[in-house]
């Protein structure tokens, strides 16, 4: 939590005080003789020591502040937050390195990411910017991406990660020269959301990571890439869709919006969320979850007509709208006593309705 927030100007600052706190501890520490064991030595007071930072305690690893290490970040489904990205200060990074090393990469790179082995409910999420562990996976078994492209962690290098050989294995079987590595990549995020494939591959989900089949030939094909009007279900009927769901699930803050109902309960109104409350829930048609039609978003007003429909697209357990509520709230962090608070995420006040 110390290196998230939804208000950069205050992450900022409690970095600066982070790496001068810890700093001083690598100082301390290089100065004794004999070395003290690590948890005799750090102090808790002032710094959350993880085990990995203690080990560069211990080695006399020094950490750097720099305004650049500040990045965009996917912290949950649906929720942006900007992150401290270093690799002292974070617990592990992983290969996010490679895969976001500056912020020219976000504007071009595109991760599907899954949940990994050992998880409760499969996941499945298209990500542009550098991503929690837990970001598709709230519960077991953490978070497996997949990018379509990878660099050296200076930005130079950029290599795709789907192979000429992958490449000629769809134009070979489909007998299309025009399938590209991108169509690939909508392909394989189309078919990971096919409930047909999750019904029939649901025992292995849980166990490993998704396998990728060719789905059945279409009965046309078309000239151009990623026609819609095909008939049968093949390649470019699961391309069309997965290009359509990442577009969606990419910039689902500037899609068009569903007209709901706000009605004021208090003067003047207030747009400042502290924690919203779903209103009274009843099981939907289908009986496989809950639904509710209205909210209330704080004590100025709240939202009514919220179609069933909405909770239809599951992620895990929950709905979009479900991952904005629990993420969107005002929270304060039992072991740092540090503040989360999502207002201050854009100058927009209307950002967290309009999100709705």
């Amino acid at each position: 939590m110390y290196v998230f927030d939804f208000r950069a100007k205050d992450l900022e600052e409690r970095m600066k005080q982070f790496v001068q706190d810890y700093n001083v501890q690598v100082v301390l520490y290089q100065q004794r003789e004999p070395k003290p064991e690590i948890d005799d030595f750090v102090d808790y007071e002032r710094i959350a020591w993880s085990r990995d930072l203690k080990l560069d305690l211990k080695r006399g690893n020094y950490a750097k502040y720099r305004l650049e290490k500040i990045r965009n970040s996917l912290y949950r489904p649906f929720t942006r937050k900007h992150l401290f990205f270093d690799r002292i200060l974070n617990e592990e990074v992983y290969q996010q390195p490679s895969f976001f090393p500056n912020e020219q990469s976000e504007a071009e790179n595109k991760l599907i990411c899954v949940s990994g082995v050992g998880h409760d409910f499969f996941r499945c999420l298209i990500a542009d910017q550098i991503c929690e562990l837990k970001y598709s996976n709230s519960a077991n078994g953490g978070t497996q991406c997949f990018p379509f492209y990878t660099y050296g962690e200076d930005g130079s290098n950029r290599r795709e990660n789907i192979t000429d050989w992958a490449l000629e294995q769809f134009r070979k079987h489909y007998a299309d020269p025009s399938i590209s590595k991108w169509d690939i990549f909508y392909y394989v995020y189309g078919l990971l959301h096919h409930s047909g494939y999750r019904q029939r591959y649901a025992a292995d989900l849980k166990r490993e990571l998704p396998r990728i089949p060719f789905a059945p030939v279409a009965t046309k094909s078309p000239s151009n890439a990623l026609r819609g009007d095909l008939e049968g279900s093949g390649f470019w009927r699961f391309a069309s869709a997965g290009k359509e769901l990442a577009d969606l699930h990419l910039n689902y803050e500037t899609a068009e919006r569903y007209e709901l109902t706000w009605r004021a309960i208090k003067e003047p109104i207030n747009y400042k969320v502290v924690k919203m409350r779903p209103g009274p829930k009843r099981d939907a048609q289908n009986g496989e979850y809950q639904i509710f039609d209205m909210l209330r978003y704080n004590d100025s007003f709240v939202v009514r007509g919220i179609p069933e429909k909405t909770f239809a697209y599951r992620l895990g357990n929950r709905s979009a709208l479900e991952w904005v509520i629990d993420q969107y709230r005002v929270k304060t962090d039992k072991r740092s006593g540090i503040t989360h608070d999502p207002n201050g995420y854009s100058d927009d006040e209307k950002y967290i309705p309009e999100l709705i």
